[in-house]
């Protein structure tokens, strides 16, 4: 479950780039922490000193050795298939990197950043990164949005434990009004993935899969209603679909960026916040009453 201001803000008080979130037990304890990005390109995590009904993040401890030059949006995942979380990291330039994992879940020991393609996967500016096999041929493909609210499927070339991907990445049919931050889970039920899509409108979008997993289709988008009520933050969104209370349904992290604004003599701010929503739905037909502000001391330049 990823506020950028400072340098980054444009004439017009708002800035660039979206929040990501990436919820991860990251210390093995049983309660999901956060990971972040930030503005100067490191990444930290936030244990939850709370409980997952009750979350609570203390200050945040960077995690040494993954750093970017600027603008990190990380995604935890096993990259590798070697059983150990890897962090894989979008950023301001449009690239992707690695960090492979060379210690243990507990004790990780992260070796130096490898840029995938040497460089040469690259979707523009503000690349936001996570993982789907797409074609159904049994490995893991990269899913990456960028500034211009597009999202593009990298295939894996290689195999699972030694990923390479395409240079060109394919336009899919998902799209926002910009900033796309992509994230895959079932929502309805149907047993196919369907695409879970932040955008810098401050709507949150849900694209269905209507054609298979070996060749998915996705039409027109629907926007996340929250107590009957399409929900629009004040700033760009990040999303991550996760099952927060283990009931078997899609619960929802949404997160909106800080974005300083000057209007006339006044200097308006919107906060950084992350929020959960819990499904008071079914697993076919998620619905969602409230918005629930998680406590945390994030950062003035958090990229979640």
């Amino acid at each position: 479950m990823y506020e950028k201001i400072l340098e980054m803000q444009k004439k017009d008080g708002t800035a660039p780039p979206p929040p990501q979130i990436n919820p991860f037990d990251w210390n093995e304890d049983g309660k999901k922490d956060i990971i972040t990005g930030s503005d100067s390109g490191q990444v930290y995590v936030y244990l939850n000193t709370g409980t997952n009904s009750q979350p609570i993040y203390g200050k945040p401890a960077k995690i040494p050795g993954v750093e970017v030059q600027r603008l990190s949006d990380p995604y935890i995942a096993d990259y590798n298939s070697d059983g150990k979380k890897d962090v894989i990291v979008g950023q301001a330039s449009g690239e992707v990197s690695v960090f492979i994992n060379m210690g243990t879940n507990q004790s990780p020991l992260y070796a130096a950043e490898m840029k995938l393609n040497d460089g040469s996967l690259d979707v523009g500016q503000y690349s936001s990164v996570s993982m789907v096999d797409w074609n159904a041929d049994g490995k893991k493909d990269l899913l990456v949005g960028n500034s211009r609210g597009n999202v593009y499927v990298f295939f894996n070339m290689g195999d699972n434990s030694q990923p390479r991907f395409s240079d060109d990445g394919m336009k899919t049919q998902i799209s926002v009004s910009g900033y796309a931050t992509p994230f895959v889970a079932d929502w309805n039920g149907d047993g196919k993935f369907d695409i879970i899509c932040g955008s810098s409108d401050g709507k949150v979008y849900i694209f269905i899969n209507e054609g298979t997993d070996k060749n998915p289709v996705f039409g027109k988008s629907q926007t996340l209603q929250v107590n009957n009520k399409e929900l629009r933050l004040p700033s760009h969104t990040a999303v991550v679909p996760l099952d927060w209370d283990d009931d078997g349904k899609i619960d929802l992290l949404v997160s909106n960026k800080k974005v300083v604004e000057q209007i006339g003599g006044r200097t308006d701010e919107t906060p950084f916040g992350i929020y959960l929503l819990m499904n008071t739905g079914t697993k076919e037909k998620p619905e969602f009453k409230e918005l629930k502000p998680i406590k945390g001391k994030f950062k003035d330049d958090t990229v979640l």
